[in-house]
Formats: C-alpha cells, structure tokens, sequence
C-alpha cells in the first residue's frame, strides 16, 4: 500500500515536470512564429529584440528597437502598433451614515503602453553606469532624476544655472550626455573632454557658461555610449528628463514645476 502510495506521488511529479517542459516547448514555439512572421514586415536594419507576453490575454509585445512595441497576436498573424488600454475599477466614497459609509465604483482608463514603453526605458537605463554620470546631489534628497544635456543647449545651459535651486529642493541632478549635433562633431568633443576630466563638475559648468577650459581625453569616455541610449529611448532634442518611474520628461521644467510634477 504504501509502496503504491510512493509510486502515484512520483508520477505525479513526472507528469507534472512533462507538462510544464511541454509549456515551455510550446511558448518557445509560439515567440519563434511571431518572430518569423513580424520580422518580415520591420523596416529594413531593424531586428527584434525581445518578445514578451504582454497584460492583454493572448497578445505578446515585440520590441524592435523602438522604444514603443508592437502588439502582436500569439498567432503572429495580426498585429496593432498604437496605444493599448485596460479598464480598471476605482471605488470611492459616496455618502455614509451612522450604519457606515457607501461606495460606488468608477471606471479607470490606464494606458498599458505608457507602462510598457517606461519598463523599456529603465531597462535601458541600466546600461548607463552611475559613475559615468556628472552628478550634482541635493543634500536631503526627495528626487533622482537623469538629466540628458548638451553643453550647447540654451535650455540646458538655463537649468544648469538653477542647479542649486534644484537641489535645495530635494532633486538631485545627474547628467548624462546627449550632443544633439551627433557623434565626431565639436560639441560632441567638448562634452568627451568634460566626461575625462579630473573635476568633471567644474569643467561641464565652465562650458555651460561658454568658457573655454582645457580639455582632456581618455578612451573610456562614456559620452558615445549616452548617446547612443539616448537615441534608443526617443530622445530627440535636450534637456531630456527620466525619471525613476521610466517617464521621459522632453524640454525645461522650473525647479518648481519639475518638483510639482514629479510630485504628481
């Protein structure tokens, strides 16, 4: 009896372990297709980059190097490249009495692909290290934010100004760099000599206020590399904000606009 016992325990685990092997096989099967079938229609140059499931029953999320996915069908015979939706319930309070308090429930409209998109630039964001940053802090800290600059930027040279603004109000600053003019051009050298200098903080300031300081280089300057990310994340012109939320924040914000929208 209890040799059978043993017996049905360990074919349960074994039918189990088969199933869940034949799960996996399956939805390997299932990203192979939509692979197959999706690449065919990307632009030229592009190539997927991960296809995951996505909240939506069904529906698989491809990225292809944008940073918006394509909605896909586990088929990959239909696709939707656009915002995707999910109706949520909210319940609020509606009146009460001594018995106790009424509530009624309202619908929520939350945009997915808002979600998906600022996963995807977190993800990104790993790839840029900390220490490759020029890191302004604010002593008591409410905020971290990734500030894309360009040493020639109007915009960015007016932020800088208000660094200690910024700080004092609990945002701490770290710049990464984002030479609009593009790689090989003298911005882009300016901001390499920033990056390899030993005072990275005095020589980015002094170059934001149009001096002129001497300039070293090195070849482990991350400035190419911020570039690049930045160019992956949709970033087209700065200052460029991320949050830690994965928001992309496009343009100047006040040190009190910027703290109220990133209390928001």
């Amino acid at each position: 009896m209890i040799k059978s016992y043993f017996l049905a325990i360990a074919l349960i685990f074994s039918l189990s372990s088969i199933s869940e092997e034949f799960s996996d096989f399956s939805e390997k099967r299932k990203i192979e297709s939509i692979k197959n079938q999706i690449s065919l229609i990307l632009p030229e140059g592009s190539s997927i980059v991960s296809v995951e499931k996505s909240e939506f029953p069904g529906i698989y999320k491809v990225f292809y190097g944008d940073i918006q996915p394509i909605y896909v069908s586990e088929e990959g015979t239909y696709f939707i490249y656009g915002n995707m939706f999910k109706i949520k319930s909210k319940s609020m309070m509606t009146g009460g009495n001594e018995a106790g308090a009424t509530y009624t429930n309202y619908p929520v409209i939350e945009n997915i692909t808002d979600l998906d998109v600022a996963e995807r630039r977190l993800s990104l964001m790993k790839d840029i290290k900390k220490e490759g940053l020029i890191s302004f802090e604010a002593e008591d800290q409410i905020f971290d934010i990734t500030v894309f600059t360009d040493v020639d930027c109007g915009y960015c040279r007016k932020l800088h100004k208000q660094i200690r603004e910024y700080n004092d109000l609990g945002i701490s600053i770290r710049y990464a760099a984002f030479p609009r003019s593009g790689l090989g051009t003298e911005t882009f050298t300016k901001m390499v000599g920033a990056w390899c200098s030993e005072d990275t903080k005095t020589v980015l300031t002094n170059l934001k206020d149009g001096k002129e300081p001497r300039l070293e280089f090195c070849e482990s300057q991350p400035v190419a590399k911020h570039y690049a990310i930045g160019k992956k994340l949709g970033i087209t012109g700065t200052p460029a904000i991320i949050t830690n939320d994965g928001e992309l924040l496009p343009g100047y914000y006040s040190p009190q606009d910027l703290l109220k929208k990133l209390k928001s």
